[in-house]
């Protein structure tokens, strides 16, 4: 392993030199794979990234920004450019502190904001100004329309895998990906304008109210990535309702889908429905190297699994009901606020509406550049089976220890690089478990990677009872509950029904579990996090971005969630 740096690690922004770990976790939890980071991120993300930035309005490409200007890859670990975040924020007319609160929880260890001559720019401001206003008034987004038909025609038009030779497999993942250049327009411009609604609450309501808005913002409706959750929900009816389907979980997830099969076809059916509708979602999913629900249905079976075992009154539509009244009470207060002032209600109601429409649509870009990086996967996974089955791989995933230069020689000659990728996959593994630096300056020299720690090394304060831990609302409603402390769905069946989630963060493949949960608290996230978005529509309270709550807070603990101020009150000890 290099001192220095890892395979795959860009150059940072000179422009633009601050990074950070909160909310990437959010979106890459683990070490990216090299080939995920090659020719996913670098070739086409990132400067798709940057693209988007463009469209929005807040940045030009004229300002010819580095490749890692919106994020970049260090340590084998995605950190999002948190310059450029202040950037667009600075140039809409927020101040830092405002932005820092939306997109990072407003951490207490945030660097302080040092301005640049070039930060204040008139025209982008101007551009910047005209995109607001749109986001307050649109109900329509046709480009993210369009992105969705392009990805769609991905999957429709997927050729059978299975009869490509190997160079073809290589080709067509190298096709799909430029996409991504395209999607992320969508992505980019959907993210920023998430934040104009809570924004515009936030300085009508006053800083006082954020909790207030939590509340009101609540379930936005028809979100892409929610839509996954309410499908597996039938799914479990359909196993709770069936004795044999029952009988068969019981004897354990392990092989549970040879078991299953043929006991009812109309079960059959809509499993394999859930895997072409969804069979692109899964942990870790921006990178090509993560296994997806498609290539690895397991993990859905273990999802069903936890589901089958809650009874009806746990339905995330029985849930959402639960909450309607709160989300009335909380407009109610809103409308009180502002008065009688006419101008202020309507721009209270274009704000909220704006709010709602932007989350759902943000889930919608995300998902579609998720489809994009599942259609590259596909032949790659394939590439890696077939290899491993004729003996040139140890592993079929290692296929994506590989860089984009190297996929050549894999396909045309591939025991060439047995030894080599094997080798690199040890020292990819080395990255899990890093104690990642929280934010980084480029200005000064960057931590040298064989410098930092392993998790657990540090110590954190142990949790007393009656401490307040605070995070930032994500979710509104308040529940009590025993803690479980989840740092991987691989660990999904230590999990018990009712039980309130502590994970170090969630994606949306996390999101099902939250039907199951009594309550969830993460480690990092604010509420325009992906799955924060998502635990609104499930009716599921939330405390997001509590420092080390992994760490500090036990399996077992009686606590106390406000998921709209965002606050973790332990009532008792295990």
């Amino acid at each position: 392993m290099a001192e220095q740096r890892w395979l795959v690690d860009t150059d940072p922004s000179n422009r633009l030199p601050v990074y950070t770990r909160l909310n990437a976790s959010d979106v890459l939890s683990d070490p990216i794979t090299p080939l995920g980071a090659d020719l996913g991120w670098i070739q086409n993300i990132l400067p798709g990234w940057n693209f988007g930035y463009a469209s929005l309005g807040s940045y030009s490409l004229a300002e010819k920004p580095d490749v890692a200007a919106s994020s970049g890859i260090f340590y084998g670990h995605l950190y999002i450019n948190m310059s450029m975040s202040r950037l667009v924020g600075i140039r809409g007319g927020l101040p830092v502190e405002l932005v820092d609160q939306l997109w990072y929880g407003g951490d207490p260890n945030i660097p302080p904001y040092v301005g640049h001559p070039d930060d204040q720019n008139a025209e982008a401001t101007e551009r910047l100004a005209a995109r607001n206003a749109w986001a307050l008034s649109t109900e329509t987004f046709p480009e993210l329309e369009e992105d969705r038909t392009l990805a769609d025609k991905l999957r429709t038009e997927r050729p059978d895998l299975t009869l490509l030779t190997p160079a073809a497999l290589v080709a067509r993942a190298r096709s799909v990906m430029p996409l991504e250049r395209v999607a992320w327009r969508g992505e980019v411009v959907a993210t920023n304008c998430a934040a104009v609604g809570p924004a515009v609450l936030g300085q009508l309501l006053g800083a006082e109210h954020q909790d207030l808005i939590v509340t009101l913002v609540g379930a936005a409706g028809d979100v892409d990535s929610a839509l996954p959750s309410y499908a597996l929900w039938e799914l479990g009816r359909m196993v709770r309702a069936d004795e044999k389907l029952m009988a068969a979980f019981d004897a354990g997830v392990q092989g549970v889908g040879a078991r299953v099969k043929g006991i009812d076809p109309k079960f059959d059916a809509t499993f394999e429905q859930f895997i072409l509708d969804f069979g692109y979602r899964g942990p870790n999913e921006w990178d090509l190297g993560s296994v997806s629900w498609e290539t690895q249905p397991e993990l859905v079976l273990g999802l069903i699994d936890r589901l089958r075992l809650q009874d009806d009154s746990a339905s995330p539509t029985a849930r959402l009901g639960d909450h309607a009244s709160d989300t009335d009470a909380a407009l109610a207060k809103a409308v009180a606020i502002v008065g009688d002032d006419a101008e202020g209600q309507a721009t209270l109601t274009a704000a909220l509406a704006s709010a709602r429409r932007f989350a759902a649509w943000r889930e919608r870009a995300k998902t579609n550049c998720i489809k994009v990086i599942h259609e590259a996967r596909v032949p790659l996974v394939e590439l890696g089976r077939r290899l491993h089955a004729e003996g040139h791989l140890e592993a079929a995933d290692h296929v994506f220890m590989a860089v984009d230069d190297e996929l050549d020689a894999l396909a045309s000659a591939p025991g060439s690089m047995k030894a080599t990728l094997a080798e690199r996959h040890k020292e990819w593994e080395g990255l899990f478990g890093l104690e990642l630096p929280t934010f980084l300056d480029a200005r000064e020299p960057l931590p040298a990677l064989s410098t930092l720690g392993r998790k657990g090394q540090s110590s954190v304060e142990p949790v007393n009872v009656g401490d307040v831990l605070q995070g930032s609302g994500a979710s509104p409603g308040i529940t009590r509950g025993r803690t479980r402390v989840i740092t991987s769905m691989a660990a999904l069946d230590e999990f018990e029904v009712g039980e309130i989630l502590v994970a170090p963060q969630t994606d949306p493949s996390w999101t099902p579990l939250f039907m199951v949960s009594g309550g969830a608290i993460t480690d990092v996230g604010a509420m325009g996090s992906h799955a924060m978005i998502v635990s609104r529509e499930l009716g599921i309270a939330c405390a997001a971005g509590v420092p080390a709550a992994t760490r500090r807070i036990p399996n077992g603990a009686l606590v106390e969630v406000d998921g709209s101020k965002g606050t973790v009150t332990i009532l008792e000890l295990p």
